[in-house]
């Protein structure tokens, strides 16, 4: 037997409550300091925190998969989805069909898993094409087996093969059952939140229900998962942890796959990606608030050139502007000639608000200066 799901126990999954205590602590306490993070920011910032966070989880879920997304295209479609609960028609499928599966499991955490809110899941996972012959919104029926497979034809690695299509209905039965059985609310739950959206991640891709999409429906699930143990939408970063070092996610979920079905090993690296997902979302909420912070402190010392150019500076997200500010990217970004770039640049270092980059060579670089929070002063008796 090489697949665990043709174990004669499966799927009675083992594991040590006891090794995931301190994950989950530490996830409740950073889940509450998030929230108060993002609390702390006015309306407008909240509003835009959340759609930076949904931004970053739509491109890296579906990145995992090899697929890339065009950033503003994605941006704009939850924009649109969080503003007026709809999109143009006229969006790119594939960039609506993310962002509208982000905001349908914020929207529905609270709410049990039901074969219908799965199908409705993958097809927004999997945008309808033509010529195309996976099934959307439906379990797979192909009699053929479903398998993970690389390499070279002739010499394809089995990564792994899923049940057969027949067993399909009957094992995701067996699953939502288990699911909505363990909801944290329940009190005879015993099942810890981590552990449990980890085994709901890992059994969900065991099965591999649909003909494509699964991997973005089955890490919707954990943050469903994650979002029930809360109690409020989880603001971790999950697919953007994982899409960080997606080798080693596939490795995990292979070894989890086979053998037998004690799964403390795949547990403890899915503890370290939640908790590593919620450090991301910590800086992505800190960067909406240097953000606020820099508007509130430069924004009407700026001309409209360079109020393009901020602008473009931080669409980059938390990671920065590459390779830094120059007179040529100034000149791309805001259609300016060389001596009105050069002019505004240097009336922007005269204000503090850009400094020179070390080590610049002969072309000068600079960012944008960080703006620390105002200091409160202190009333003397």
């Amino acid at each position: 037997m090489r697949w665990i799901w043709q174990q004669p126990d499966w799927p009675d999954f083992r594991y040590d409550n006891r090794a995931l205590n301190s994950r989950e602590l530490e996830f409740r306490l950073n889940s509450e300091r998030l929230a108060g993070r993002v609390e702390a920011l006015p309306m407008a910032s909240q509003e835009a925190a959340t759609i930076d966070l949904m931004l970053s989880e739509a491109i890296k879920t579906s990145a995992i998969e090899g697929e890339d997304l065009d950033r503003e295209s994605v941006r704009s479609s939850l924009l649109s989805l969080m503003t007026s609960d709809s999109i143009p028609d006229n969006s790119d499928q594939k960039a609506a069909g993310a962002a509208m599966l982000l905001v349908d499991v914020r929207k529905s955490w609270h709410t049990s898993l039901t074969h219908d809110l799965l199908g409705k899941w993958q097809s927004m996972a999997v945008p309808e094409l033509r010529y195309t012959p996976v099934l959307r919104g439906a379990y797979r029926n192909d009699p053929s087996a479903t398998q993970i497979v690389s390499g070279p034809y002739g010499r394809e690695k089995v990564h792994y093969e899923a049940p057969p299509a027949t067993q399909v209905p009957g094992e995701m039965t067996r699953f939502i059952g288990w699911y909505n059985q363990t909801i944290p609310l329940n009190r005879d739950t015993k099942i810890p939140g981590i552990a449990r959206a980890g085994i709901a991640h890992l059994w969900f891709e065991v099965i591999h229900p649909f003909d494509d999409g699964n991997g973005r429906v089955g890490r919707a699930i954990a943050d469903h998962a994650l979002s029930q143990y809360l109690g409020y939408p989880t603001t971790a970063c999950l697919a953007t942890a994982i899409e960080g070092d997606k080798k080693s996610y596939y490795l995990q979920l292979e070894k989890a796959s086979r053998g037998n079905l004690e799964v403390n090993a795949w547990l403890d690296y899915f503890a370290d990606q939640v908790i590593k997902a919620q450090e991301i979302a910590r800086e992505e909420v800190d960067f909406v608030l240097a953000k606020v912070r820099f508007y509130e402190a430069h924004g009407d010392q700026l001309n409209d050139r360079q109020a393009r150019m901020v602008s473009r500076v931080f669409a980059e997200g938390r990671k920065g502007f590459e390779g830094g500010i120059t007179t040529k990217k100034y000149e791309a970004i805001t259609k300016c000639p060389n001596r009105t770039a050069s002019r505004d640049l240097s009336d922007l270092v005269a204000k503090g608000i850009i400094i020179p980059l070390p080590g610049g060579g002969r072309t000068t670089r600079y960012e944008l200066t960080t703006v620390k929070p105002a200091v409160q002063g202190v009333r003397k008796p």
